[in-house]
């Protein structure tokens, strides 16, 4: 009888090591899991915010959480479209807004314009945006809108902020090729 109560006691120590090593095998591989995610999308966003920005031929509005500028999609059109990055709450979100009327009397109703979520979980809500002149010097304050030569985005990502992984961040320049004046 003691023979039996001392092996089910070490087959009981066992398989507690045994499933507290696999649950933190389980974890360890969630949460690295979730990092790559949240790497995967970030990078995601960025690599679309380079593509649309990079074209802009026009800057109409620039804060630390809002950029708008004007952009061709459709080169056969006469006038750009409208895009705007900006944060609302957590969310990245860009807007399109296509052009009303005829030239030189172009309009873009802002209840005409399209948004979508790029992602969730932005963890720096407050500046995302930094911009940079012809030098490539950071501007600080912003008195010439033309000026902005280049545009840098910063998102840092966490799912869930009060367990791992830790937050992603992802940072990207882009230099708006259409606004150029060293050609």
């Amino acid at each position: 009888m003691v023979e039996l109560v001392v092996v089910i006691g070490l087959v009981s120590i066992l398989s507690l090591v045994v499933m507290t090593m696999l649950t933190r095998g389980f974890s360890a591989y969630r949460i690295k899991k979730q990092s790559v995610e949240l790497e995967e999308k970030a990078a995601a966003v960025m690599r679309e915010f380079e593509q649309t920005t990079r074209a802009a031929t026009e800057i109409e509005t620039a804060t630390d959480n809002t950029i708008a500028f004007y952009r061709f999609y459709d080169l056969t059109s006469p006038s750009p479209d409208r895009v705007r990055y900006f944060m609302e709450n957590t969310t990245f979100k860009v807007g399109i807004t296509h052009p009303y009327g005829v030239e030189p009397d172009i309009t873009y109703p802002a209840e005409n314009e399209t948004i979508e979520m790029i992602i969730e979980n932005v963890t720096n809500p407050e500046l995302i945006f930094t911009f940079y002149d012809s030098a490539g010097a950071e501007i600080e304050t912003i008195t010439d809108i033309s000026s902005v030569k280049m545009i840098g985005l910063t998102i840092s990502l966490d799912k869930d902020p009060n367990n791992p992984p830790n937050p992603i961040t992802e940072t990207t320049k882009v230099m708006l090729r259409n606004m150029k004046n060293n050609l």
